[in-house]
């Protein structure tokens, strides 16, 4: 299997251009070497129609139109498969913002439910964002690109103070509870969090580049999975600022370990296309990414409302129809999120199982007040400690 990658909306650092407020990197994927195999149907099409390349933001839509249909026989005859992962930057920011407070392991006064249940995490982290400003947003995005750790923690209380100020307008009460402890304890304790990483390239892992590209090695994964065929060869687009980074990130995933890890609820393995190659390649000497950035460029257009061609639409539809898409956005995880809180709500509690949950949110909470009393006497997290060796914080039996 083989996947050519490319990406669009990429403004570095700055998460606050309000002319590409999203991140998005698609591939192609195909079952043999598309470069090799359609490298020369390719140039003949591109000869045909004048061109010295197709890259639809330097041949425009006119050109777009007159090579979709090619295009789509192309892609036909290659069984030709594609994934998109779009990143909102606002919402990137928002979980940023989220992780850096309200992580219980790495904040005491936090909620363990609150945080390691993904549904309640999710449907937290959407309350959170509603009371960040954007003066608070730009205030939070300094701290994190901070040169200097001690300027970092500086910035902390006046960010807890100004998101303080604003939980009022929640109107969920226990939320605004859980919210108020742990932005407090935050305050008070800017010397506690973990909050800064040393280096440009630590911080590239900040960027939508990154979680984009996280989400799509995932995409790939499960491609594998459904085909029954390991990626051989991902080649991606040339990007200067992050090849570092990528490169980095794809060799430790690719060499994590595969046993799955068990969570509340869900199920993870941070293994992803073992044993794959990762390249970096001019969008001029890959047919692939090109036809990846054709395809990205015709989404883009769908999204801002644009008309298209009817051979580009064809060409967009072909896509869609043989692609799946990653959403990390205010409306894509709101939208799954409600989907599971409603089947949730659908199923009968029994008195024994709302007994047991009753049972492990006392026992959570008294973990929280004696996680943030041991922090006043060895400043350790909750997550260095070991707290099955507290005889009375065991958790209720079937829980």
């Amino acid at each position: 299997m083989y996947a050519f990658v490319d990406e669009t909306g990429n403004t570095g650092a700055n998460l606050f251009d309000e002319k590409q407020p999203d991140f998005f990197t698609g591939a192609m994927i195909t079952k043999t070497n598309f470069d090799i195999i359609q490298r020369n149907n390719i140039k003949k099409l591109c000869e045909r129609h004048g061109i010295v390349g197709i890259h639809a933001s330097v041949i425009g839509p006119d050109k777009v139109e007159d090579v979709a249909d090619s295009l789509i026989n192309i892609l036909k005859k290659s069984d030709a498969r594609f994934f998109i992962s779009r990143v909102e930057k606002r919402y990137l920011l928002a979980t940023k913002l989220f992780d850096t407070f309200f992580d219980a392991g790495e904040n005491p006064a936090a909620s363990w439910l609150a945080y390691n249940v993904r549904l309640m995490r999710l449907m937290l982290c959407l309350k959170v964002s509603t009371i960040i400003t954007d003066d608070i947003a730009r205030k939070f995005w300094d701290m994190l690109m901070a040169k200097r750790e001690a300027i970092a923690r500086a910035m902390i209380p006046d960010i807890c103070e100004a998101l303080l100020a604003r939980v009022p307008l929640i109107v969920d009460k226990r939320s605004q509870e859980i919210i108020t402890q742990t932005l407090e304890w935050s305050r008070s304790h800017p010397e506690a969090l973990d909050i800064f990483i040393p280096g440009r390239q630590a911080k590239n892992g900040h960027m939508p580049n990154m979680v984009a590209f996280v989400n799509l090695m995932e995409g790939l994964e499960q491609y594998s999975k459904r085909w029954g065929r390991p990626l051989k060869k991902m080649v991606h687009d040339r990007q200067s600022q992050f090849e570092g980074t990528l490169q980095e990130w794809h060799r430790m995933h690719s060499n994590a370990s595969p046993e799955p890890i068990k969570l509340i609820g869900e199920t993870v393995v941070l293994q992803k296309l073992h044993g794959s190659q990762f390249e970096i390649s001019a969008s001029d000497a890959s047919p692939g990414i090109q036809i990846a950035d054709v395809v990205l460029w015709l989404f883009r257009q769908m999204l801002n409302g644009k008309a298209l061609g009817e051979n580009s639409n064809k060409l967009l539809q072909y896509a869609i129809k043989k692609g799946w898409h990653n959403d990390f956005t205010f409306e894509g995880v709101n939208r799954r999120a409600e989907l599971a809180y409603e089947n949730m709500m659908r199923k009968d509690i029994s008195d024994e199982e709302l007994e047991r949950g009753k049972q492990l949110v006392a026992l959570k909470e008294e973990h929280r007040l004696q996680a943030i009393k041991l922090y006043e006497q060895d400043g350790l997290m909750p997550y260095e400690r070991d707290w099955t060796m507290t005889a009375s914080l065991q958790e209720p039996e079937g829980s």
